[in-house]
């Protein structure tokens, strides 16, 4: 699920040092920067529906423990609709069977815990490997005029075993 960033994104990943600051740029997160040594291939253990949120997606949940894992060695990213530009996912891992809410999901205890943010904007998507830690996550309207098209804002991910950390946010918006 790996697509290219706006040509706009590429120019500033490029470019060694803003020449206004002085200051050096570091260079964007690479998924070969987190790497997982092991991709997993057992049995996948039962899910773990242990929340009504949880019970209320049993079929998307226990059907994506049955993929081979796509992110992380040993996790399953899953993704279903929600309505009109909505987009719904989770990560289950299939050595344990725990479910976890999206990266930048809603985090609400009920429905909404599923909601991610990307949807179906242009230029908006979610791109992970089964041997890296890292989620890029392109989402939002920020229209460009001068592009003429969307430029959504970028977040780089570090899955951290519980939880997603934040390592880089890239807004669209032109300033």
């Amino acid at each position: 699920m790996i697509s290219a960033l706006p040509l706009a994104l590429r120019m500033i990943a490029a470019s060694p040092q803003d020449s206004a600051t002085g200051i050096t740029a570091k260079p964007l997160p690479r998924f070969e920067d987190y790497p997982v040594t092991d991709v997993w291939h057992g049995t996948p253990a039962p899910v773990k529906l242990t929340t009504r949120s949880e019970r209320l997606f049993r079929t998307n949940l226990t059907n994506a423990a049955k993929e081979p894992p796509n992110f992380a060695g040993h996790y399953r990213f899953t993704f279903w609709g929600c309505g009109s530009l909505c987009g719904a996912a989770a990560l289950v891992d299939l050595q344990t069977g725990i479910v976890y809410p999206p990266p930048l999901g809603a985090h609400g205890s009920g429905w909404s815990r599923w909601i991610m943010s990307p949807a179906s904007f242009e230029g908006s998507g979610v791109d992970f490997r089964p041997d890296s830690r890292l989620v890029i996550v392109r989402g939002g309207i920020n229209y460009s005029d001068r592009l003429k098209a969307n430029v959504p804002d970028v977040y780089y991910l570090l899955w951290e075993g519980e939880r997603f950390r934040q390592l880089l946010f890239i807004s669209g918006r032109e300033k």
